[in-house]
This record gives C-alpha cells, sequence and structure tokens, in this order.
C-alpha cells in the first residue's frame, strides 16, 4: 500500500515535470519563433541607433564660377510638448520673443500635442533659424525643445537673375527656373547610418555599422556672365525710372553659339525675401512666357528672306505711295514721314511699313509663312538642357510658342501686315533667335543657358555644347540685310540713338501698337496709347560680339517709339558690355559705309575683322 501511494506521488510529480517542460517548451517557441520579429525589433531599438544626414543642394554658378545660388548652414527648431519640463507658457514666451513667432500661433501649434485621437507627437517650431539664434535656444535647456542642423537656401546676388534662377518650394523642391528644370540634378540624396550602443547609450566602436553616405547635389554652370547680367540690369532698372514701363525686358546672346549671356526683366523679385514675392506677376520668366506683336523689327526677317529668294535686291526701288496706301480696303500708312520712292535698304532704314508690305507681295503668302518659320516664329526655341551625346533634352515646361497661324488660315491682309509685325505673336527669346541666325550668316543655332553640370564629389562633368538648328537663309542674303541695317544707326535712319562710337551697329527698331478687345468680346482695334517699344541688334556688325533686345511694354512717361525709349539703353549695354569683353573699337566705323543702293553695296561688307 505504502509503495503504490509512493509511486502515485512520483507519478504526479513527473506528470507536473512534464507539463512545466513543456509549457517552457511551448513558451520558447513563442517568443524565439512565433513573436521573433517583434523581439527582436524591440531588441534592437533599445542597443542600435540610427542618425540620418541629408547633403547640400547642389549651387548654381554663372559662365566663370560667381556663385549665384548656394545654401546656408542653420538649424530647424522641433518641439515635443508632451516632454517639456517647464510649463508651456513659459516654453512659448521664450520662444515667441527669440524667433518672433506671435504666441497665439505657437499656442495652436503644440494645441496637436494634446489631440485625444491623433497627437502630434514632435513638430516644427521653425525652419532655417541662423545658428547662434538657435545656440542662445540651447541656453534655456528646455527639455522637449531640439534643433535639427540643416541648410538653407541663398542667392547672394539678391534680385540680380532672379526670375531665371527661381526659387524653392516649402519642401525644397523647385518651383520655378532652373531651380525646377534642374530640380532632379540638384537635389541631395540622404545618407544613413545604423550602429549598436551600450546601456549608457555609448558608440560600439567594436561592432561595424552600416552606413548610406549622403551625396550633394550637382552643380550647375550657366552661360550667362554676371558682370554682363550687372550690366543689363542696372540700364534696365534706369530705364524703368526713366519711363515707368508696364514690364520691360533684356536679352544678350553669343549669336556663334547660341548661347545666352544675359537675362534680365522686370518686374523681378529678390528669393531671400518672400515678401517681394507677393505679386505672382514678379516671378514669371516674361523672356520665355510672355508674347507680344513685335512691329517694325520683324521687317528684317522678312525683307531677308525676299533677298535670300532673289525677288529684290538692296538697291530695288518701291514707290510708298506718300505714306497712306490702301489695300484689300484697308488703308496702311507709314507712321511718321510721307515717302515716294525707295530702295529697299532705305524701306529698313527709313522703318517704312508700306515698302515692307510690297516686298512681302513679292514674295507671296506661301513663301513669306515658310521664312518666318524657318526663322523660328511659331515654335518654342528649347531653351533647356541638352546633355552632350545623352537622350532627350530637358526643357523649361512653361515656354511659349508664340502665334504664327497656317498659311491656309491667312486672310487678304495678313501678306502685308506679318511682315511689319502686326497679327503675330512672338517671345522675346524666339526674336533673339531670329536676329542670332542673321548675326550668324543664316546659320539658327539652338539657344542654351546652362553651359554644364558638374558632380562635386566626384568631379563628373557633363557638358551642353553649341547645336546648330539649321540655316534659314543664304549667307549673301544675311550680308545684304545687315549692310541695311547698320543705316538704321546712322543719320536719317530711325534708331541714331543705338549707335555706339567706334563700333558699327546693326538693328531695328518697333513701335508696336498693342491689340485692344472690344468689351463685347467681339473684334478690337489696335490702340492709339498703349505700346510696345523695342530695339534689337548686334555689335560690332561684321563680326558680332552679341545680339541684344531691349523691350518696354506700354512706357507711361515720355515718348513711346523704339527709337527713345529702347535704343539708347542698347547703346549704353552695348558700350559697357564691349568694354568688359574688350573689343577693339574701329576709329572710322561710321566713315567706312556706302550707300547700299550702289551697285557695289556689298564691296563695304569688307571690312578688316574686330581684334577681340
Amino acid at each position: 500500500m505504502k509503495r503504490t501511494h509512493w509511486l502515485v506521488r512520483l507519478g504526479v510529480v513527473l506528470i507536473g515535470l512534464a507539463g512545466l517542460y513543456v509549457g517552457l517548451v511551448m513558451h520558447l517557441y513563442r517568443l524565439q519563433i512565433v513573436r521573433h520579429e517583434e523581439l527582436y525589433g524591440k531588441a534592437r531599438r533599445e542597443y542600435t541607433t540610427r542618425t540620418t544626414e541629408i547633403g547640400q543642394r547642389g549651387r548654381i554658378f554663372d559662365a566663370v564660377g560667381n556663385l549665384l545660388a548656394g545654401n546656408l548652414a542653420c538649424r530647424d527648431i522641433l518641439a515635443e510638448p508632451r516632454h517639456f519640463t517647464a510649463s508651456r507658457g513659459e516654453v512659448i514666451a521664450v520662444l515667441s520673443s527669440e524667433l518672433g513667432i506671435e504666441p497665439s500661433v505657437l499656442a495652436r501649434r503644440f494645441a496637436r500635442a494634446d489631440d485625444p485621437v491623433h497627437p502630434r507627437i514632435e513638430m516644427v517650431v521653425a525652419r532655417d533659424v541662423d545658428i547662434r539664434l538657435a545656440e542662445q535656444l540651447d541656453q534655456y535647456e528646455f527639455t522637449g525643445i531640439r534643433s535639427l542642423d540643416t541648410y538653407a537656401r541663398f542667392y547672394p546676388k539678391g534680385y540680380l537673375l532672379s526670375n531665371l534662377l527661381g526659387f524653392l518650394d516649402p519642401q525644397d523642391k523647385g518651383a520655378s527656373g532652373i531651380e525646377q528644370l534642374m530640380d532632379a540634378y540638384l537635389q541631395p540624396t540622404r545618407g544613413e547610418e545604423t550602429y549598436e550602443r551600450d546601456c549608457r547609450g555609448h558608440r560600439l566602436e567594436r561592432v561595424p555599422s552600416r552606413e548610406t553616405m549622403a551625396r550633394d547635389g550637382w552643380d550647375v554652370y550657366l552661360t550667362v556672365h554676371e558682370p554682363i547680367q550687372q550690366i543689363v540690369e542696372e540700364e534696365l532698372a534706369a530705364m524703368v525710372k526713366r519711363c515707368a514701363p508696364k514690364a520691360a525686358y533684356a536679352v544678350m546672346s553669343d549669336p556663334a553659339t547660341g548661347a545666352i549671356m544675359a537675362l534680365a526683366q522686370y518686374p523681378n523679385f529678390d528669393p531671400n525675401h518672400r515678401a517681394t514675392m507677393a505679386n505672382p506677376d514678379s516671378w514669371r520668366n516674361r523672356v520665355l512666357t510672355d508674347g507680344f506683336e513685335p512691329g517694325s523689327v520683324m521687317k528684317c526677317i522678312a525683307v531677308c528672306g525676299a533677298l535670300d529668294y532673289g525677288l529684290v535686291d538692296l538697291d530695288t526701288s518701291f514707290y510708298c505711295e506718300q505714306g497712306s496706301w490702301r489695300y484689300a480696303r484697308r488703308t496702311l500708312h507709314d507712321c511718321s514721314h510721307s515717302f515716294e520712292d525707295l530702295t529697299v535698304a532705305e524701306i529698313i532704314q527709313k522703318s517704312s511699313n508700306i515698302g515692307t508690305a510690297k516686298i512681302a507681295l513679292e514674295m507671296g503668302p506661301q513663301r513669306l509663312y515658310q521664312v518666318l518659320r524657318r526663322f523660328g516664329f511659331g515654335q518654342p526655341t528649347g531653351l533647356g538642357f541638352r546633355e552632350f551625346g545623352v537622350g532627350d533634352p530637358i526643357l523649361f515646361p512653361s515656354e511659349a510658342s508664340g502665334i504664327l497661324r497656317d498659311v491656309s488660315r491667312w486672310d487678304s491682309l495678313s501678306i502685308t501686315r506679318f511682315p511689319i509685325g502686326q497679327g503675330v505673336l512672338v517671345t522675346p527669346l524666339q526674336l533673339v533667335q531670329a536676329y542670332d541666325t542673321l548675326a550668324n550668316d543664316g546659320v539658327m543655332m539652338q539657344p542654351y543657358i546652362i553651359d554644364h553640370i558638374q558632380d562635386p564629389r566626384t568631379g563628373e562633368e557633363r557638358y551642353s555644347l553649341p547645336r546648330p538648328k539649321g540655316r534659314a537663309v543664304r549667307p549673301e542674303a544675311t550680308r545684304k540685310i545687315v549692310s541695311a541695317m547698320k543705316l538704321v544707326t546712322q543719320e536719317g535712319g530711325t534708331a541714331t540713338r543705338a549707335a555706339v562710337e567706334g563700333y558699327a551697329v546693326a538693328g531695328k527698331t518697333g513701335t508696336a501698337q498693342k491689340w485692344i478687345n472690344n468689351p463685347n468680346g467681339r473684334g478690337g482695334h489696335y490702340s492709339h496709347s498703349k505700346c510696345v517699344s523695342s530695339f534689337i541688334g548686334f555689335v560690332p556688325a561684321d563680326d558680332p560680339a552679341f545680339v541684344l533686345l531691349v523691350v518696354a511694354d506700354e512706357v507711361s512717361k515720355g515718348s513711346r517709339y523704339g527709337g527713345t525709349v529702347a535704343a539708347p539703353v542698347f547703346s549704353r549695354i552695348a558700350e559697357r558690355t564691349l568694354r568688359y569683353l574688350q573689343v577693339a573699337p574701329i576709329s572710322n566705323a561710321t566713315a567706312e559705309y556706302r550707300s547700299p543702293a550702289a551697285p557695289d553695296a556689298l564691296a563695304a561688307e569688307s571690312h578688316p575683322r574686330i581684334v577681340r
């Protein structure tokens, strides 16, 4: 009996131990197998830590390495209100005083931490805070307030080139201009390092860390020259102050390559100060987006086409109807004078509407349309970044194409109005491209504004090289029209104030009346008070250092003619730029010209090349 009792007791103990063993095995199974990932994650969070770092956004430079857009080291101030040991009111008072933020704004922001459904654990108090100011805050030793090293975009030249450079949105992505166009290259990459630590938080150096390096964005080098840009913006600002236009722009380019040397406009803004950006009209790059009827600057293009087709020569004479000519039941006037017989060269010199219209009639609609298309009107220029030897280009998404209706949609007046710059819409950049072609012996070059980009870590460079788009007209035709364009800035021409002492200047004025739509939306008329005043030309005429366009939209003070508004600005910019580029003058430049109406007019083109 005693033996049986002992065996029962032993069996109970063994069964109990077996149960405990099975339970332990099951518990270990749950810990090691079922909950492995959960518990491993908790453990890792205890003994490992992770730090993140972001590289700097790529910088933007001019053609010779002057910094146009860079980065300033600063700090973001972050807060965790639930961890405040000081009273919330005390923290708010200090932050408001030091950072200049309204206390009510901070109170509302911190109240989000008390939301019972979706509480905010950590929130941004202020971004891009000066490091010295952030260090002052650190001295208060508030629990729950910390600062994070970061970078703020900085434009050291302020207003200079602002519409081209653009600005960043609150997420530090490019919102306009070069910042937007090249955002994929300029954006930095985030780095991350994960390492183990002991119970006191010290890093365990014996355990290797896992690291992904942060990388800075690519640097972008423009074709713009900052000293020339400064000249252009100073003279444009002086014109704005003197004439008070609604808007104004100036574009300079190298006709041999298509590189943009300067690009300025009014109104503009300072990307360092958002208060200057209150009006969206000041942001946009009007050189790319604004279309206007060009007026008389279109005449050189149309006449060059007629010269190219061999339909006229510089000494071909046209009767200009004493300043008033009726065609297709509409009257066309010459603006300032009543001319009778004028040669083709004199039609350009005097800017005769009637003479130009009659030359266009010699061409006919189809030929005139082809000429305007070959010079790039009615289509975007394609400004952007074309990486040499790589596929699709990166183009400005906002560039306008202007308006040049297909010849099938022309009416009876189109043939006489389009060649004098009425009824067509062009952008400033399209005009510069067309005159680049005249200055480059009829070869159109692709306009470009990004010279190259560079990886600051590896030194790798990618270039955007000059690229011909095709031939618009024969060289003989451009030499003839340039000979006539020289007369425009000489005595008897419409732009004597565009002349530059010691240099031959070829150019053309434009004074285009603006079209005003009727209130009922049906039809309209050309305004007698609202005009677009312009001058475009190149210098030295026979070996151009640059093509320059100056435009004033709706001048409200003084004269409205391109020859008195834009031409003097052209002259001052050209003189200062030629001096900067060290282009040698020809002392008797104006004395060398013979009348292009003479049979040997082209002999006057054999001037010596300019020494640069």
